[in-house]
Parts: structure tokens; C-alpha cells; sequence
């Protein structure tokens, strides 16, 4: 049986606690995560034409290769997400979506190939609103259902701390999981960052990452996650 790691983090576009925006800190964190792929929401700065807040060279930001999902020539995401992988993942299919919101929200569908198995990777930033977050969810689930079955997993700031309020459209055929407090990152007591999954993926560890630049680099800490395929259908009930 195939198994992968993923790892999420809001980097908030560099800005650490101490109010000093070091992009250089924030790539130490995310070269130090032990993942196959990495999910970074704030990853853009917010002002058209939302310029990436990471230098990038030669295609890659410290040992991770950059998925291209901005729209323009300045940016690393889509609506602030950016999806970054080791060499040995391959990217079979992109779709970006916008979000129903007030404020301007996406999320990314990407079909990959890791440890030579299909998988469906979907990155999220959801809104601050607890309605609009119950619609984009509702929104996902309902491209999700429209594609072939695939083993899938949507990860990323989920912005609700509670395990199930919030999270009521979510359809039964996707699990959730938070790996701890992520929020605020000095001392968290807010579990934001979390992780839902379909039933062919074993959850076999996670954690919130404590590395002290972690702590200081953004408002979030990192998340980090290892997964098993399994051979049962995606959705059944």
C-alpha cells in the first residue's frame, strides 16, 4: 500500500509575528517540512496583480517544485494558494475555482500521481464568515461529485475551530481531521487548519509543527500529515 505525506500552512505572505516580513524565514520552515506536498495559503500579496510573496528560482522554493496555478507572470497561487511537490510527484490535472464569498476566495483541484498511485489533492482557504465557509464547502463537495472517483484529500485553513459547527455540508463521504491548535501561532488554542479525506486514505499521524521559526514566521503554525491509500471505494456510504 502507497503512502504520502502533505503538509499545509497560512504563511501570511511572509509576515511573522514579530511584524517583520522575511520570506527567507518562511522558506527555512517549509524546506525543513518532511512532506511529498506542500499547500500554502497567503502565499500571494493581496493588491492586483497579487505578486508572490516568496522568491522563487528556477522553478522551486527550497527543495519543492512550484505547481503552476497563478494566473499572470508575478504570482506562486491561485487567490493566495500555491501548491509546492517533490520531483517524484507528477501532475495529471489542475482546476482552479472561485469561491461563493463576499470577499474574493478560491480553492484548487489537482490530480496527481504519488508513490505511483492516483490521488485528488483539493487546497482551501475558506472564508471568515461561518455561512459563507458552509457554502464553499457545500461548493467543493459538489465539483467533487461531478468528477470521476478518485482517492482525495482537501486540506488547508479551514477557519473554523470547531470540529463539526461549521462543517455541516461537508457530505458523509469525507471525513475530517485537525492535527491540533494551529492559531495563534505564538500560543495556539484555535484548531483553523484542518484536513478531510475520503475513505480509501488511512490517517496514520499528524501534527502541528513546533519548530521555533515556525512559531515566529506567520500567525499559523504548519500542519503536517501522513496517509496510507487503501484499497475501499472513494465514496462509499
Amino acid at each position: 500500500m502507497a503512502e504520502f505525506s502533505l503538509a499545509s500552512w497560512n504563511i501570511r505572505a511572509g509576515l511573522g509575528r514579530d511584524l517583520r516580513r522575511r520570506p527567507l524565514r518562511t522558506i527555512e520552515v517549509i524546506s525543513g517540512l518532511d512532506a511529498d506536498v506542500l499547500v500554502l495559503q497567503e502565499a500571494d500579496f493581496r493588491r492586483h496583480p497579487r505578486p508572490s510573496a516568496l522568491p522563487v528560482s528556477g522553478g522551486r522554493i527550497g527543495p519543492f517544485e512550484v505547481i503552476d496555478l497563478t494566473p499572470n507572470a508575478v504570482g506562486l497561487g491561485w487567490h493566495g494558494i500555491a501548491v509546492l511537490k517533490r520531483p517524484d510527484v507528477d501532475v495529471e490535472a489542475i482546476e482552479r475555482i472561485d469561491l461563493p464569498a463576499l470577499e474574493p476566495r478560491g480553492a484548487v483541484i489537482l490530480d496527481l500521481r504519488i508513490a505511483c498511485r492516483p490521488l485528488r489533492l483539493v487546497g482551501v482557504h475558506l472564508g471568515l464568515l461561518r455561512g459563507n465557509r458552509r457554502k464553499q464547502i457545500s461548493y467543493v463537495a459538489d465539483q467533487l461529485s461531478k468528477m470521476t472517483k478518485r482517492p482525495t484529500v482537501i486540506v488547508g485553513d479551514f477557519n473554523e475551530w470547531r470540529e463539526r459547527k461549521g462543517l455541516e455540508t461537508l457530505p458523509d463521504w469525507l471525513r475530517t481531521h485537525s492535527p491540533g491548535a494551529t492559531f495563534p501561532a505564538g500560543r495556539p488554542f484555535l484548531k483553523l487548519d484542518k484536513i478531510a479525506m475520503t475513505k480509501d486514505i488511512d490517517l496514520l499521524a499528524s501534527e502541528v509543527v513546533t519548530h521555533p521559526a515556525a512559531q515566529i514566521a506567520s500567525d499559523h503554525r504548519p500542519i503536517l500529515a501522513r496517509f496510507r491509500l487503501t484499497t475501499t471505494s472513494a465514496r462509499d456510504s
